[in-house]
């Protein structure tokens, strides 16, 4: 942990520094990052389609993967913001918010994508076998097929964009003041769980869809800490994204998506607790049971 940590000293850590960097970061996420959006929201508004779907990250009438596209913009600016802000403002290896060898262990990457993405399979078998009809399918190969290219490209981007930001930038930046794992997997999650309060899947349940962003964010946090190195975490939230982008999605999302299938009800009351139990199992197993030193890497960065 302490090493992974440590990589902040190989920087500069002057308070307005993180001031300056984390203005930068918003900047680059929120204000640039928006003008696609904003842009293709005047452009449908101009050809008379209703404003009556924004709150569920598509625009009737514009082609899905148009407002998927556009959406996922966003976090090119952001994945920038991070980057500019590491190496021109802290003047440190970009490389040292993911890991302290010399390159990434991509391994280790797909070990935690394969593993997680397992698990949000069997959580939503055990769902479709319990609550028969929540899960529609609803193949769409015309659109399907060209999403899938699109998704694997910029879905990745999407959430690494975040563990770059809140698992990487934000947590070594609070290492310096903070040591103590359990803390710092409380502060993650908490920094984590304020934007997603946002999204629409947030008003089914506040309370247990805050838990379940607290948590994740917490979890995410905890395994890159314990495995000193951001790769597992990297994977988790890719498998994540991807695995409802591309299979199961709900009526009500950020990130609309011809999915295989549909779940016509977002039931937080099972949805969280089932992560939960998947945040223990990958834990145990990758830090409980297995105790395997994450390899040193094969690709610079």
């Amino acid at each position: 942990m302490n090493t992974y940590l440590d990589l902040v000293h190989q920087g500069r850590n002057d308070w307005w520094r993180y001031v300056l960097a984390v203005l930068l970061i918003l900047c680059m996420w929120q204000i640039l990052g928006a003008i696609p959006s904003i842009f293709l929201l005047i452009l449908a508004m101009a050809n008379g389609i209703s404003m009556g779907n924004i709150g569920t990250g598509s625009l009737p009438g514009v082609d899905p993967a148009v407002s998927f596209v556009v959406l996922m913009l966003a976090s090119v600016f952001f994945v920038l913001g991070v980057y500019l802000a590491v190496r021109l403002i802290h003047r440190r290896p970009f490389r040292t918010i993911i890991t302290p060898a010399r390159s990434i262990a991509w391994g280790r990457l797909f070990q935690g994508f394969g593993v997680w993405f397992v698990l949000a399979g069997l959580t939503s078998v055990v769902e479709a076998l319990l609550y028969p009809g929540r899960y529609v399918w609803t193949p769409d190969l015309e659109h399907f097929i060209p999403f899938v290219f699109l998704a694997l490209i910029l879905v990745p981007i999407q959430t690494s964009a975040e563990e770059f930001f809140f698992r990487g930038y934000i947590l070594q930046g609070v290492g310096l003041r903070v040591r103590n794992i359990w803390a710092l997997s409380v502060i993650s999650g908490i920094l984590f769980m304020v934007p997603h309060f946002l999204n629409p899947e947030a008003s089914v349940n506040y309370a247990l869809m805050g838990l379940y962003y607290f948590s994740m964010g917490a979890f995410l946090a905890y395994i890159t800490l314990r495995d000193g190195r951001l790769e597992l975490a990297l994977g988790v939230h890719a498998a994540n994204n991807l695995f409802s982008a591309l299979f199961a999605n709900y009526t009500v999302t950020v990130m609309p998506s011809p999915s295989l299938f549909t779940v016509t009800v977002l039931d937080a009351v099972y949805s969280v607790p089932a992560a939960l139990i998947g945040m223990v199992i990958f834990a145990l197993l990758f830090i409980g049971l297995w105790r395997r030193k994450a390899p040193e890497g094969d690709a610079q960065v």
